[in-house]
């Protein structure tokens, strides 16, 4: 399945303005529409978010110029219609995230798991878990479940510098279409307090998935574990227009 247009148009606009100087002009919004071949929504949709994440700056009534993201202490994760995932989400806007691996070992499912990921609970899965940092600054604590038969090399693949979400994709052909998301409060044990360089009972903000690929099949089940004073997530519920 091919990415939406906007999401094709944003990141040749990011390649685009990432070579402009800060205070280049973008052409006219319909030149763009006809150099793109998009309506004015899809090219609205993918400039906004180049907006949202510091790359370019509206001036009412002058057009659309370049600018350079501020680098500032909360790194947002934005939930939209495409599935893509921390790691390219923040490698887009112009971070690099690295990961540690804690832990990269096969278990039983047990019925939480099996639940989640619609298998036995005598199924054999792998449990991934990584502390993430951004530009070297840890960042949360990330823990995925994938079923072992289907995706065994998983167990020894290296993930500090890449995702799963793209792990997948490349070896495994998966394209990840659905996200399930439950975001909560968690408060923070000894190990995690360690990890996370915080004291023991902070309240971390905790995000649950589920993620499906295009058979609507369960994939991925996971939790993600944010510092909040320097995390948010975004969501944006937005109807496809085209």
């Amino acid at each position: 399945m091919a990415e939406h247009k906007y999401a094709q148009v944003r990141d040749h606009l990011l390649l685009r303005v990432s070579g402009l100087p800060v205070g280049g002009r973008l052409p006219p919004e319909a030149a763009l529409c006809e150099e793109y071949a998009v309506s004015r929504i899809t090219l609205r949709r993918a400039v906004d978010e180049l907006v949202n994440d510091g790359h370019l700056i509206r001036e009412q009534g002058r057009g659309t110029f370049v600018t350079r993201p501020r680098y500032a202490l909360k790194h947002r994760e934005r939930f939209v219609s495409e599935v893509t995932g921390f790691f390219t989400q923040m490698s887009r806007q112009g971070h690099t995230v690295t990961s540690e691996v804690l832990a990269q070992e096969p278990m039983r499912a047990g019925a939480r798991l099996a639940a989640a990921l619609d298998i036995s609970p005598a199924t054999s899965v792998i449990r991934l878990e990584r502390l993430r940092r951004v530009n070297g600054v840890v960042h949360h604590l990330a823990e995925s479940y994938v079923e072992e038969e289907r995706f065994p090399d998983v167990r020894t693949a290296d993930f500090s510098a890449t995702s799963l979400y793209a792990y997948l994709r490349a070896h495994h052909d998966v394209l990840l279409a659905r996200n399930e998301i439950v975001v909560g409060l968690h408060e923070c044990d000894g190990r995690e307090a360690g990890l996370l360089g915080v004291a023991v009972g902070s309240p971390l903000l905790l995000a649950t998935s589920r993620v499906f690929d295009l058979n609507r099949k369960p994939v991925i089940h996971g939790t993600s574990k944010f510092l909040p004073e320097t995390a948010e997530l975004s969501f944006d519920i937005i109807a496809d227009a085209e």
